[in-house]
């Protein structure tokens, strides 16, 4: 019976969420050049608008979710409203095509940093790493500065471009609420401290038989172990990307000297 529902609900989806294919002109304006991914809520296109030949992201709302997703499209639209950074997506429209909806927003170059650790073999030492993790803490703090969650920072939804980090994905966000603002605050965080190991974890030879934790399979400096801990909850946790920085900049002040 669970296998009939799923089969359903399949083709439920396939029948109600159009997907547009590669050269099709959405609303006479943007031309589909691939399918980027297909989200919890939202199927993502890359884009040229045809009037000058740039790139953009569109963004269509499942009509199969409609009811259930329709809020975090609209959420995802005030948040991206709300945001006005370089290293973060501005959007540009909303619109509507064959009964869908939509939204556009800059397309952020560069390649996104899951590829370029698993595919390309990127490595980041441990200065390295927090160098370029300092400059993430950074635009968390911008996003949390403006009353935003981020809720989902995992490394597939960075893009490194020559060695910056651009933030993408906001379809998980959230805005603040007094209730619950340290919970989602210090969630980030616990994200913080998984892309953080990642990164880490890319110049981890891995020549162990025996599973170890990273406390064992890392050697890290003593206060860079000190920020991971925090950031996963083992001690203390941040309360501010403030507090971040100024660990990370202690760190970065230590293994430089």
């Amino acid at each position: 019976m669970q296998l009939i529902h799923w089969i359903i609900k399949r083709i439920r989806q396939a029948f109600m969420d159009k997907v547009y294919p590669a050269n099709f002109l959405l609303a006479e304006r943007y031309q589909v050049e691939k399918v980027l991914g297909e989200g919890s809520y939202g199927i993502v296109y890359l884009c040229m608008e045809v009037n000058t030949g740039q790139k953009f992201v569109v963004k269509q709302l499942r009509k199969s979710k409609k009811k259930e997703n329709e809020e975090l499209y609209k959420q995802e639209i005030v948040i991206l409203r709300k945001l006005d950074h370089p290293s973060i997506p501005s959007l540009l429209e909303t619109f509507a095509y064959e009964n869908n909806k939509f939204f556009s927003m800059t397309f952020m170059d560069g390649v996104n940093l899951e590829d370029s650790l698993f595919n390309k073999k990127k490595k980041f030492n441990e200065k390295e790493a927090l160098l370029f993790f300092k400059k993430l803490v950074k635009l968390v703090s911008f996003i949390h500065d403006h009353g935003i969650a981020h809720r989902d920072l995992r490394i597939p939804n960075v893009i490194i471009h020559h060695n910056q980090p651009y933030l993408i994905d906001f379809g998980l966000a959230e805005l603040l609420k007094s209730d619950n603002k340290k919970e989602m605050v210090q969630d980030d965080f616990y994200d913080l401290g998984d892309f953080l190991l990642f990164i880490l974890y890319s110049t981890y030879d891995g020549k162990s038989k025996k599973n170890q934790p990273w406390t064992e399979e890392l050697n890290l400096h003593i206060r860079t172990t000190r920020i991971l801990k925090k950031l996963l909850q083992i001690e203390k946790p941040y309360v501010s990307a403030k507090e971040i920085q100024i660990d990370v900049n202690q760190a970065l002040e230590e293994l430089s000297s």
